[in-house]
């Protein structure tokens, strides 16, 4: 995700670089791949029907989970994520709380997911709702699950949408739905990971699984979505999309009715752009597309077969999901065009740190942001050259010389507010990065990222895996982890 600072400004400024206007004003003249020979039947799988109503903005929907034991231990419940819930009660909300305004224009909106009935092979299971927003869902199971053994899950349930226009909610152009269903916790070596819907950073942390969805819609939205949609059935005035999103770490969709689609294709990607402005709309468009180019040589092919940029009613700026980016419906405009360039390509840079090569967002947030900043950074030294990227990364440098805080690797419950994160985070996160570049290489560099893409796609890491390999070639990464390098 990419942050802002403050929407009601005349130009919006980044909290991540704080970009002097010198630099900004100069750019203004489902099939999807499996794993690679190893097979992927350890995948959770997710068969979800979803149907809409538009009225009360309420999704009723069945899911059926093959969750897969993957872990050394008998398990004897399992753990799922309920983030709906963290938008039921105003307390709960994931803003702070000068952002409260921003989140809910017309006052605070109650969004909830309801659990109706939970089902193994038609026996009942028992489940308990835990957790400080009331957003973990534990599932009792009748019998212990062994490692590498599978059990069926069916679950029935509401989710209400409240009128925000954060990542979950509807505003007066978009109904962003994400982070919407029960999604398996993931169980690592630390055990079951439950931590709920923070207020800073990413508060997300899942598995690769494939998911079979079907979204059943009034006909007046047009749908943008993680996967391919195979089909579409029309009846009663509504439509029927059935979705296939294999070796993805999400799903998300949006619907609008004031779309306008424009769309491109690069290297086996068909690309697209959902705009209610056909012109801004085809800029990102082509930002898409030229950071795919990027980024697929320098890092390593991307392996989906589409990738769509959504513009939104989503006040905080950028965020990622599997195939699918929101961005601000704000950045299209002239006077923020280079803010819309940015975002895209940011959010685009995490389709490989984040989509494919996870890790745990909110213990370890630095792991996926530095890198995509910095990644951000390559793209615009690769389209316009050495000298831009060296303006970026000096103003990176002017705008966190005076941040008191110099440990980028802490959670995103230790920082203090969204500035004191993204500063530390996304920018010193990216000098860091770039200071590892200047002491190894730049051949170097680029082969221990490809190789860092290639070896982790649909896995998880961990900071520890992220710095050995750089050890490896000679970087002194316990002076780098003690916050001096």
């Amino acid at each position: 995700m990419l942050v802002i600072l403050n929407k009601k400004k005349f130009l919006k400024l980044f909290i991540v670089l704080f970009l002097l206007f010198s630099i900004i004003t100069c750019f203004d003249k489902i099939d999807l791949q499996a794993f690679k020979g190893e097979k992927n039947d350890n995948l959770n799988t997710y068969a979800i029907r979803a149907s809409f109503d538009d009225k009360l903005k309420k999704l009723s929907c069945t899911q059926n989970v093959v969750y897969v034991n993957n872990t050394q231990n008998n398990l004897n419940e399992v753990y799922f994520h309920i983030y709906p819930n963290a938008f039921s009660k105003e307390e709960y909300a994931p803003f702070a709380k000068n952002e409260l305004k921003d989140a809910y224009p017309n006052g605070f909106s109650k969004g909830y997911i309801k659990v109706k009935n939970i089902l193994n092979n038609k026996t009942k299971l028992n489940y308990s709702i835990s957790g400080k927003k009331e957003d973990i869902l534990m599932i009792k199971l009748n019998n212990e699950l062994k490692p590498d053994e599978k059990i069926d899950i069916y679950i029935e349930y509401d989710v209400k949408l409240p009128n925000s226009v954060g990542r979950f909610g509807y505003g007066d152009n978009t109904i962003n739905i994400t982070n919407w269903y029960p999604i398996a916790c993931v169980y690592d070596e630390r055990g079951w990971n439950k931590k709920g819907y923070e207020k800073i950073g990413d508060p997300f942390y899942s598995n690769t699984s494939n998911f079979d969805v079907s979204i059943n819609i009034p006909n007046k939205y047009k749908i943008a979505s993680t996967g391919v949609i195979k089909s579409k059935k029309k009846t009663n005035n509504r439509n029927i999309f059935k979705v296939d999103a294999k070796n993805v770490r999400d799903f998300a969709f949006i619907l609008s009715d004031k779309f306008s689609i424009s769309s491109t294709n690069t290297k086996g990607t068909n690309i697209y752009s959902y705009s209610f402005d056909e012109k801004y709309g085809k800029e990102a468009l082509e930002v898409a597309k030229d950071s795919l180019i990027v980024f697929n040589d320098l890092f390593g092919k991307y392996p989906y077969k589409t990738y769509s940029v959504v513009q939104s009613d989503f006040f905080i700026g950028g965020m990622e999901y599997p195939n699918l980016v929101m961005i601000d419906k704000d950045f299209y405009d002239q006077n923020t065009k280079f803010a819309l360039e940015y975002v895209v390509a940011h959010e685009t840079a995490h389709q490989w740190w984040y989509s494919l090569v996870g890790n745990d967002e909110i213990s370890e947030p630095w792991l996926d942001e530095a890198l995509t900043e910095y990644s951000t950074i390559l793209y615009f030294e690769q389209k316009y050259g050495k000298e831009v990227k060296d303006k970026l990364i000096k103003s990176m440098k002017v705008r966190t010389i005076t941040r008191q805080s110099k440990n980028i690797f802490k959670s995103t419950t230790e920082f203090d507010n969204s500035i004191d994160y993204s500063l530390c985070v996304y920018s010193k996160g990216a000098l860091m990065i770039d200071d590892i570049r200047k002491k190894v290489g730049d051949d170097v560099f680029f082969d221990t990222l490809r190789k860092y893409y290639n070896e982790n796609m649909y896995k998880n890491v961990t900071s520890d895996q992220f710095m050995n390999m750089w050890k490896k070639e000679g970087v002194n990464t316990e002076k780098i982890m003690n916050g001096n390098n």
